[in-house]
């Protein structure tokens, strides 16, 4: 071949030998496609991939996508405790677990719990405080839930080995999420310590409406710090514990429940406790 002011000069038997190689690629081209859009025959068994086949990084696997990753509502939710042989019990939390707004101390949702279970119980219930929240109106009480588990577990004479963590109302009056489930954690994390082998639940926070609907951020906040530390989280809040429905016949002062409304936590909680402990 003579290439001559850019064009091509071809003899006879050029063209017909290039014109041969060209049908050739043609059809390796065709055959080439065929395999690709029909890999095997009917019923042929599958040819595990290998990590130099090119469909190998091009194609993802079967479960990469098959199973989505669980939240944090549904991680706790599955979680339950295992009561051992004796139960010893501290309900720990805030005004609602010293059973403010009943008519009587002895009426409010963590007494009637513990009479329902027959275990035996102390109750520390200090209003105004929170896994977070230390109490005071500037947040400056350092009474949060960590520091009276240690003043609890400094009295060698009770040793719980269940523990229910109530609250998280207060907690609403910190902006920052995270801090709240920190919080939470660092609590729970704290409980184990002091009690190698005690089962921790928590309670979250709940309210008569309409206070209840500024409760979601906190209640999401101490879900996911109990997800975190594994620690069963009984969901008031989402549960619709209390509802426009029933709040005016459980409301006391607009932020704490009557005593009908302490009777109604206690009955909602035993239900709850009941899956938990199957």
């Amino acid at each position: 071949m003579t290439r001559i002011g850019g064009g091509l000069n071809l003899t006879k038997q050029e063209w017909i030998k290039y014109g041969a190689l060209f049908l050739l690629a043609v059809a390796a081209f065709g055959v080439a496609g065929i395999a690709l859009t029909n890999p095997r025959a009917p019923g042929e068994a599958v040819s595990p991939l290998t990590a130099s086949s090119p469909v190998a990084t091009a194609t993802p696997t079967p479960t990469a996508t098959a199973t989505p990753a669980p939240t944090a509502t549904a991680t706790a939710q599955q979680l339950k405790i295992q009561l051992p042989a004796q139960p010893v019990l501290l309900i720990l939390g805030d005004s609602y677990t010293a059973g403010d707004g009943a008519d009587r101390p002895g009426q409010g949702w963590a007494y009637l719990v513990a009479d329902a279970l027959g275990y035996p119980t102390n109750i520390d219930g200090e209003g105004g405080t929170g896994f977070a929240w230390g109490g005071g109106p500037q947040d400056s009480g350092a009474r949060e839930y960590e520091i009276r588990l240690r003043e609890a577990a400094a009295d060698p004479r009770f040793v719980p080995n269940v523990l229910i963590l109530q609250g998280g109302q207060n907690d609403a009056l910190i902006t920052s999420p995270d801090e709240i489930q920190t919080a939470t954690v660092q609590t729970i994390e704290a409980a184990r310590r002091l009690w190698p082998g005690v089962q921790v639940v928590v309670l979250g926070p709940s309210a008569p409406q309409p206070l209840a609907e500024e409760l979601k951020g906190a209640n999401s906040a101490v879900r996911a710090g109990a997800a975190a530390a594994g620690a069963p989280f009984i969901d008031a809040y989402e549960t619709g514990w209390f509802t426009g429905a029933n709040s005016p016949g459980f409301d006391f002062d607009g932020a704490h429940p009557n005593t009908a409304g302490h009777a109604h936590l206690a009955e909602k909680f035993l239900e709850s406790w009941a899956t938990l402990t199957q």
